[in-house]
This record gives structure tokens, C-alpha cells and sequence, in this order.
């Protein structure tokens, strides 16, 4: 007997052990959180946070709170909050009708406390237009943004095609610059050239000619010595020849 009562006696403690730390994982997986601990992982104030927590209050969202009355926020208090954080900044609503969006997000009063789903109903339902024109001033941005870079990308397509006009017609009108240089190189070289033949030419019926100048003009005479040609004036007569009658020549190569 004494026995039986052992077993029985540690059987009890046995429970009793696990109904303890059952109860202790319970609180720590629901450990409830700050006000400042909300802020820290939000990135905000903690006046900010108070101010959502107001307007989600006049909605029927219900804060669990300790003995000093202040809120203890759970998991889903902190889900709420970011949520409203996201409509505030992201989607431009107002602290009101990120509100409304929230607590109609979060359904019943059974996820909200023991208020009457009564009075989040009546309260969500005052505001819902405001609401509903909120999101829909926040989607009408959404698409006026959406038009805007599409026109913006529309734009840079057609510059990028003036761009490919302009780089093609830079590359014609540097071709046709390059053939006029070219053309104009062809037709310096092909003048010079005649020049140097028609001078050559006039030279050699300068030479001609000299040779039919009276003696004493074309030969210096020495005394004791066989006279000279006279180069000096042999070079001069050839020259104004040459340029008297260069111009002529050309004219006529011309028109040949």
C-alpha cells in the first residue's frame, strides 16, 4: 500500500511539472511587449505609436494592459501597427483611414478583446467613405504614376531614335566632307600638275627662243677669254616668258 502510495505521490508532482513549464512556454511565446519596444522595431516614436494606438481605440481595436494600465502589445498588436505604418507612409492615407483599413482588416471582436463587434462595426461604417476614397486616391496615384514613367519611357525611346537619326546623319555629312576634301585634294594635285607641265613646257619654248636673241645679249664677253653665256639674263628671259604667258596656256587647257 505504502507502495502504491509512493508512485502515486510522484505521479502528481510529475503532472504538476509539466502543467508549470507548460504554462511558463505559454507566456514566453506570448510575452508581451513595450511601447518602446513597438517603436524600436517600427522605427518611430513612441508618441507616433500612441497616436495609432488612439485612433485604432476609437475604432474598437482593443490593447491588452497590465495592472498600471498600460498597453502590453502582442504579435498581432505589432502586425496591426506595421500595417497602419505602411498605409500612412506608402499609400498616403490618413492616420483615420489607415485606421478604418486596419480594424476592418482584423475581422470580429473575438481578434480584438471582449468588445461587441457592434460597436467596431457602427464605428468603422461612420468613416468608410472617407475611407474608401483614401485607397482610392492612393490607386488613382499608383496609375498616374505608372502613366508617367511609361511616358517617360516613351520619351527616351524617341530620343534614343533622334539620337540614331542625328549619329546617322552626322556619318553622311562626315562622308560627304571626307569625299569633297578628297575631291578637292584630286583637283589641287591634278592643277598643280598642270601647272608643273604647262611651266616645263613654256620653259622649253623659252629656251627655244633665247637661242634666237642677238649674240651680244645671250654671251658675255671676256678679255683674253671665250665668252660666257649669259645665265643671268638667259634665267630672266625664261621667267618673264614663262609668266607672261602662263595664264594664257592654262585658258587653253582648259577649254581644251
Amino acid at each position: 500500500m505504502g507502495i502504491v502510495l509512493f508512485f502515486t505521490e510522484r505521479i502528481f508532482s510529475f503532472e504538476n511539472r509539466i502543467s508549470y513549464w507548460g504554462d511558463v512556454m505559454d507566456n514566453v511565446i506570448e510575452t508581451s511587449m513595450k511601447t518602446s519596444e513597438i517603436a524600436s522595431r517600427l522605427g518611430l516614436e513612441t508618441v507616433t505609436i500612441r497616436k495609432y494606438c488612439l485612433e485604432l481605440e476609437k475604432r474598437g481595436y482593443v490593447f491588452q494592459r497590465n495592472d498600471g494600465k498600460n498597453r502590453d502589445f502582442t504579435s498581432e498588436d505589432l502586425n496591426a501597427l506595421s500595417q497602419m505604418k505602411h498605409l500612412i507612409e506608402v499609400a498616403k492615407m490618413s492616420r483615420v483611414a489607415a485606421a478604418n483599413v486596419v480594424v476592418a482588416g482584423h475581422g470580429t471582436s473575438d481578434d480584438m478583446g471582449s468588445e461587441p463587434s457592434s460597436v467596431s462595426v457602427s464605428l468603422v461604417k461612420a468613416d468608410e467613405t472617407r475611407g474608401s476614397d483614401e485607397v482610392q486616391r492612393y490607386l488613382d496615384q499608383q496609375d498616374a504614376l505608372i502613366r508617367n514613367v511609361q511616358d517617360v519611357n516613351n520619351a527616351v525611346i524617341s530620343m534614343k531614335e533622334m539620337m540614331a537619326g542625328f549619329q546617322q546623319q552626322l556619318a553622311t555629312v562626315t562622308e560627304e566632307n571626307h569625299a569633297l576634301k578628297e575631291a578637292k585634294r584630286s583637283q589641287y594635285t591634278t592643277e598643280f600638275l598642270t601647272v608643273h607641265r604647262i611651266k616645263i613646257k613654256l620653259r622649253e619654248e623659252a629656251e627655244d627662243l633665247w637661242q634666237l636673241e642677238p649674240e651680244e645679249k645671250r654671251f658675255i664677253k671676256r678679255w683674253f677669254r671665250k665668252s660666257e653665256e649669259n645665265h643671268m639674263e638667259k634665267d630672266r628671259f625664261i621667267r618673264n616668258f614663262v609668266d607672261a604667258n602662263l595664264e594664257k596656256s592654262l585658258e587653253a587647257e582648259v577649254y581644251e
